[in-house]
């Protein structure tokens, strides 16, 4: 672990992240992969970063969903928060304890110690891609909270529902099956609602309306930032998108390293290894 615990420095930050999702300003909270791009993402003047699971798991060589060993998440998490000043969120997917509430909460007090003051809770199963009995997540985000009590630090925790994707019926039955949920985790303690892979701005403008907590869409090709911003949603995420753009840059370095004369691509005009060698101790 990158990092040594202070609970009181870090509920500062905890607290930093929560008022965040209740400022005028829409937070656009951009998701890292490693300790670099957490590093870049807070040079370019974002007040928090998030991690991403799917960002995280192809870094260390896994598939997203469940398949990074989670002792590894907490040493990326732990690295990650040691390389930046800002408050760190982290994408835990669905906890991986699922069905042992004591080693959910031990993994969920490994997270906190690691420097996270925030993280992501999935109430869906990513490997049979149903979604949990609701009893049993209000019972996860109940534990989350009482971890989170007991260590001392304010964890934010970002209840997301993929009712979008994985209940029955129509578009318009997914909303409200979200709402409902949302409504549930609400009353269980959770702190924000996110909501990822709605399609159209209606659908966002419903469940904006249904949902009374802070609530939080991913960014597709389909949604528009300024509208986001006029129905006040309170959180933006990119998810994977920015490693998958950073991917296809380092593609096309490889394209003309592997074909030509010519390497524009593999030269910064703004970053120098200098400069980056002194963001780490």
């Amino acid at each position: 672990m990158a990092n040594k615990f202070d609970p009181v420095i870090q509920n500062k930050l905890a607290e930093k992240f929560h008022a965040l999702h209740h400022a005028e300003e829409m937070l656009v909270l951009p998701n890292a992969w490693d300790s670099a791009s957490a590093r870049i993402f807070q040079e370019s003047g974002f007040p928090a970063v998030a991690t991403t699971s799917s960002g995280v798991s192809w870094s260390l060589g896994y598939k997203d969903g469940e398949h990074t060993p989670p002792e590894l998440v907490i040493e990326v998490i732990g690295r990650m928060a040691g390389a930046i000043s800002i408050p760190l969120t982290a994408d835990i997917e669905a906890g991986y304890y699922g069905n042992d509430l004591d080693k959910f909460s031990k993994f969920i007090a490994d997270v906190i110690e690691a420097g996270a003051v925030g993280i992501n809770l999935e109430d869906a199963d990513s490997h049979t891609k149903k979604l949990y009995d609701l009893d049993r997540q209000l019972a996860k985000i109940k534990a989350v909270k009482e971890v989170s009590r007991q260590k001392g630090v304010n964890l934010f925790l970002n209840a997301r529902t993929d009712a979008i994707e994985l209940a029955p019926g129509d578009l318009k039955e997914k909303a409200q099956a979200c709402i409902e949920r949302a409504k549930a985790f609400e009353d269980a303690g959770a702190d924000g609602i996110f909501v990822p892979f709605v399609p159209d701005m209606e659908t966002i403008a419903f469940l904006k309306k249904g949902i009374k907590l802070p609530l939080n869409v991913l960014m597709g090709n389909t949604l528009d930032v300024a509208e986001l911003r006029k129905l006040k949603i309170n959180r933006v995420s990119v998810g994977g998108k920015p490693m998958l753009a950073t991917l296809e840059h380092l593609k096309k370095i490889a394209g003309e390293l592997r074909s030509g004369n010519d390497w524009p691509s593999l030269f910064t005009k703004d970053l120098t290894y200098p400069q980056v060698n002194n963001w780490f101790k």
